[in-house]
């Protein structure tokens, strides 16, 4: 999507909706976090253009590398470090040290030295001030010129919160109601997520939250609680994704594949569409992700038929490619609730209320399954003799899905500590559960949880 640069704030406010409002490939919010990122990048080229050819930076660094010899180590560290005004009680200016050097010794300690080296440290001293007296008047320059750009992108963050907040209003308004009916406190259930999110949040300070928002865990809170969580994931998601190019995706993409590592993909059955794009605008989407994956990788990207005879689409998955930890606190924080809503009520869990839709479906999750409800276990004890190739060609036949051709024969086997076998960890058992609760197998969920 081609991005226009408008140079002043009042220009922007009059025309990015209308820009919007001629594009499909996005939603809003997605709108506002590219352009954000757009914008900060015509920043950088700004500044680099600006800087280009200019030594000055490079003359400071050289000045301070000359004082390591001349200096005591502390001395010499807070002058590399740009650390000099917090030790500077008196707020001397780069002019005062330019006229009289010696009134660093004021801030520092300039080491003992004869008078030869004395007045060669006074003399680096006074050159380099002189450029950082040069370089301050650059740089005062460039942002002089950038600030209208710095306005747009100010402007910008203050809509994405908006538009955030307008994503996330009904279902902080549902949990506030539910709260409300148990405990009278004011809760602002973004600024919980926002601190898990990005403050060191631990444990203890994650299970204390999570004991006086749902006043002591209660089952409605806890579920509402959930809900809410997995929603603002959504929308944090959706923003985050938009922050990143076509071009990026690629150079992401060619990174693993130099590495030799596995490039995480998503297999998307189109019906399932995202709550806030409509099918035109999710189709872009996607196909834009798939020829990410097209040019960086000669490998054939098998479109696997289901049972309608539908494609399914295959893409990357943007968030373990580009930001696999942003949001590993909340999954934390998730899967914390989750296991608070089985303690509490086992046997209610999520029974008529769990979307599946909700969940990343693949064949591997399919398999896992499989592994998870004991049935390929059952067939293993009824024909001792069947190998795990054939219980795939098994499944082949009557799913009419390609696994054997995919190479996804390995998934069947029995030895849990496999490499291929589907179920990797605890995340895994947990997710496949829910699915499992939501189609009534209580008597396997408790099965597992009683094994653990």
């Amino acid at each position: 999507m081609k991005t226009i640069i408008y140079e002043n704030i009042e220009d922007f406010k009059e025309n990015y909706f209308i820009d919007f409002s001629i594009q499909s490939e996005c939603n809003m919010l997605q709108y506002l976090s590219m352009l954000k990122k757009r914008y900060n990048n015509h920043i950088d080229e700004c500044r680099a253009l600006h800087d280009k050819d200019d030594t000055t930076i490079f003359k400071i660094l050289t000045l301070i590398d000359d004082l390591d010899d001349l200096l005591p180590y502390q001395s010499y560290h807070i002058l590399k470090n740009d650390l000099l005004n917090d030790f500077n009680p008196m707020q001397y200016s780069d002019d005062d040290f330019i006229q009289f050097p010696e009134i660093l010794n004021e801030c520092i300690d300039l080491g003992k030295h004869s008078s030869k080296e004395t007045k060669i440290l006074y003399e680096k001293i006074k050159s380099l001030f002189t450029l950082k007296k040069e370089w301050s008047v650059k740089d005062g320059a460039f942002y002089q010129k950038a600030d209208k750009y710095y306005e747009i992108v100010n402007y910008l963050t203050e809509q994405i919160e908006i538009e955030k907040n307008i994503l996330l209003r009904s279902q902080n308004d549902n949990f506030s109601k539910q709260t409300q009916q148990h405990k009278s406190i004011d809760i602002d259930i973004q600024d919980i997520f926002n601190s898990i999110r990005y403050y060191d949040v631990g444990y203890f300070e994650r299970t204390k939250i999570l004991k006086d928002i749902t006043d002591n865990y209660h089952s409605d809170l806890l579920h509402s609680l959930l809900k809410d969580l997995e929603f603002y994931i959504f929308i944090e998601r959706e923003a985050k994704e938009a922050e990143f190019t076509t071009d990026e995706v690629i150079q992401a993409i060619q990174e693993r594949q130099n590495k030799n590592l596995p490039i995480p993909r998503i297999d998307i059955d189109p019906k399932f569409l995202l709550l806030t794009q409509s099918p035109k605008e999710e189709t872009k989407t996607i196909k834009t992700h798939t020829e990410a994956i097209e040019q960086a990788d000669d490998e054939v990207n098998t479109k696997a038929e289901s049972k309608n005879n539908k494609k399914d689409i295959i893409c990357p998955d943007l968030e373990k490619l580009l930001f696999p930890y942003e949001f590993f606190p909340l999954y934390e924080f998730q899967r914390m609730i989750v296991q608070k809503i089985k303690e509490v009520s086992p046997d209610k869990i999520f029974e008529n209320e769990i979307d599946i839709s909700e969940f990343k479906t693949s064949k591997t999750k399919n398999i896992a399954l499989l592994h998870h409800t004991g049935i390929l276990q059952f067939l293993r004890d009824k024909f001792p003799r069947v190998t795990d190739n054939q219980l795939a060609s098994f499944f082949e036949l009557i799913t009419k899905e390609p696994i054997t051709a995919r190479n996804q024969s390995n998934q069947f086997t029995s030895d849990t500590k496999a490499l291929k076998f589907p179920i990797k960890n605890k995340q895994d058992k947990e997710e496949l559960d829910l699915l499992l609760i939501r189609f009534g197998m209580k008597e396997v969920i408790l099965k597992v949880s009683s094994e653990k």
